[in-house]
């Protein structure tokens, strides 16, 4: 190659500047929403993200607009398109379709809390279109936890605040129950009793993953309930998770 000094310089540092980028662009990857919030990305959408614990990745959907966005969402309810009364391995997969109706799946909740300092966010709205939230300031599913799927992906939540009311700090600390697998405090299998799955205790204040219920109805405590706001007839709630 032949070229004057200035423009071999010009050549060298444009090579070590386009390393940089692309080893920039493999090392350093979002763990979550609020990563891809501060690289500033500010729209709603499906963006992969990469926990420390989960160097794969896997596909979510950021939530950029709610109380100063970065919000990882985990799940969504809104028109009933969805079954919800599922078994164990639907909950800790996952399922459902990113951008509607779905449950993250425990296992990738756990993979993108577990490190601690995360806080959760619950937005309902019932079937008069009012809306609630409740809000915690530390939260984290399967926290210390070296096998969580044999713990059952215990909750922590603390920290409440919110117009909603606090109907989950009676789940902290319970494990993960489903029809096919009871691991709550009652006697009977709460999610098979009230056709759900959560973090029951004995059984529940909140029932997020309920029988969609459209208004008003005869059966009692199983549809998406947070009693201490519309009891069991809410219409839409999204749990969401920032850093």
């Amino acid at each position: 190659m032949v070229c004057i000094a200035s423009n071999c310089f010009s050549i060298f540092i444009f090579i070590l500047l386009g390393l940089f980028l692309v080893f920039t662009y493999f090392v350093v990857q979002p763990r979550d929403c609020s990563d891809i919030l501060k690289s500033g990305v500010s729209e709603d959408g499906v963006y992969s993200v990469f926990p420390t614990h989960d160097p794969n990745g896997f596909m979510v959907y950021c939530d950029m607009s709610t109380d100063g966005g970065g919000w990882t969402v985990i799940q969504r309810r809104e028109d009933g398109s969805v079954n919800f009364f599922r078994g164990w391995e639907a909950y800790r997969d996952g399922f459902g379709t990113t951008t509607g109706e779905h449950w993250l799946g425990l296992q990738r909740i756990y993979s993108l809390t577990r490190s601690g300092g995360f806080e959760l966010r619950i937005d309902m709205a019932d079937f008069d279109n009012a809306t609630a939230f409740a809000h915690y300031s530390e939260f984290s599913v399967g926290r210390d936890s070296v096998n969580p799927e044999e713990d059952g992906y215990p909750l922590t939540v603390d920290g409440y605040s919110g117009t909603a009311g606090d109907s989950l700090l009676k789940h902290s600390g319970m494990r993960f129950t489903t029809k096919d697998r009871d691991q709550d405090q009652s006697e009977n299998n709460c999610a098979a009793y009230y056709q759900g799955a959560w973090w029951y205790r004995n059984c529940h204040t909140s029932n997020l993953n309920g029988q969609y219920l459209r208004g008003g109805h005869a059966s009692y405590a199983d549809g998406v309930e947070w009693s201490s706001w519309t009891g069991w007839q809410t219409k839409s709630a999204s749990l969401v998770s920032d850093r």
